[in-house]
């Protein structure tokens, strides 16, 4: 079983803490896009609020990911949830004195943006560094079992505290649930980093960083692996609505049952890798990891072909759980390639490129289903992605039998 993490007891803190904060995160999601909705009657808005919310993790990531391979790790993440309560008690406030617009609760959303591309970072630098350097992918598939867990129910608790307690109550206890982890995390205790120079600008660091990613073949194939997948895959379930309503009609409530199956499929997923056995450190991605990379456009071809609901539904919950499988496997293969000086660097650029590709492909995906029908974009963007990830890697294979012919 791939349960070893769990025998840190910093990490175990640190785990059941985020737990709480994830879920209060979620409360949080839900609660904004319900408000943006409220204020403007606008799907327009609703979208600019979850992009505002998102988009700075592709451009403020690295930099944060330079500084966070500076910075005292305990202090860095109890700044980013005192930042993350402070922008929320800023729209209680709001939402108390009936103060909230839409540019004022856009404006909050960006900073949220900002501090969230900040708390990406962090954690994948804070988490590996409370274990064992073996024990990194039993630790990426708990905190995956963790987020897609609290993702299944957090959105049903804010939603369920929104009717019954209004906006500014659902607020008010997003905020209390990021207080245990900023407790917790006084007691952790990090391997410190060890550094040889910390007179190097920023730049020169930033530049190390990508210089790493470029000369270690299996860190480099990994992100371009996991772009190509992020594109297609988690593209394609960034657009959900499309299925659900735009194909088959479903309504309000079609949506929700789609949305929860790939979440359904995701957690299976983490949980399934944190019960199977731990990834272990070579020189190439294991089979099964190619597997799942190819399977993804294979199951989207298949979902521009399937010609019922419930088909779907069982297509989408495959494509949720080979998205999370991916990030999982491909998230442990880099971190066991990292020393932790380098790890918020390296990190933070593999984020930027996973939500990058992700939001690049669902706008894509969106554009071409307004040229050609819903289904027939699936049709095309699975045989397209076939191909670019089968080219891939083959070119990666012979790239290695290269390699190791000339040494």
């Amino acid at each position: 079983m791939n349960l070893a993490a769990l025998n840190s007891p910093s990490f175990r803190l640190y785990l059941f803490g985020s737990f709480i904060a994830l879920n209060g995160l979620w409360i949080q999601r839900i609660i904004i896009g319900w408000l943006a909705w409220e204020i403007s009657n606008s799907p327009f808005y609703v979208g600019i609020a979850a992009f505002l919310s998102l988009a700075p993790t592709i451009f403020s990531g690295p930099i944060f990911g330079v500084l966070i391979d500076r910075a005292n790790i305990k202090v860095a993440f109890f700044l980013s949830y005192s930042a993350m309560i402070l922008c929320s008690s800023i729209l209680f406030f709001l939402i108390l004195t009936d103060l909230l617009t839409i540019k004022s609760l856009l404006l909050i959303c960006l900073f949220i943006g900002i501090i969230a591309s900040a708390a990406h970072p962090i954690r994948m630098s804070l988490a590996p560094r409370l274990i064992d350097e073996s024990q990194v992918p039993s630790l990426v598939a708990l905190t995956a079992v963790n987020f897609n867990t609290s993702r299944l129910i957090g959105p049903a608790i804010g939603g369920f505290l929104i009717q019954y307690l209004g906006a500014s109550g659902t607020i008010l206890i997003s905020i209390f649930t990021y207080l245990p982890v900023m407790v917790f995390i006084m007691f952790v205790k990090p391997r410190d980093l060890i550094s040889d120079d910390k007179n190097r600008s920023l730049i020169f660091d930033f530049f190390e960083g990508i210089k790493l990613i470029f000369s270690n073949s299996v860190i480099k194939f990994s992100i371009v692996l996991s772009g190509l997948t992020a594109f297609v895959g988690r593209g394609v379930l960034e657009t959900l609505p499309l299925i659900s309503e735009g194909v088959f009609n479903q309504g309000p409530t079609g949506l929700g049952l789609i949305t929860a199956t790939a979440g359904a499929g995701a957690l299976f997923s983490s949980i399934a890798k944190a019960l199977g056995k731990a990834e272990i450190s070579g020189t190439n991605i294991s089979n099964s990891t190619l597997f799942a990379a190819l399977t993804i456009p294979i199951v989207v071809l298949l979902i521009g072909y399937a010609n019922s609901f419930l088909i779907s539904l069982f297509l989408i919950f495959i494509l949720g759980f080979l998205a999370t499988t991916i990030g999982i496997s491909i998230q442990s293969k880099i971190q066991l390639e990292l020393k932790d000086i380098f790890r918020g660097r390296v990190m933070s650029i593999w984020i930027m490129i996973n939500m990058g590709s992700a939001a690049l492909g669902s706008v894509i995906f969106g554009l071409v289903s307004d040229y050609l029908s819903i289904q027939m974009s699936h049709t095309v963007f699975g045989y397209s992605f076939i191909f670019l990830i089968v080219f891939l890697i083959l070119f990666n294979n012979i790239s290695i039998k290269t390699k190791t012919a000339f040494k």
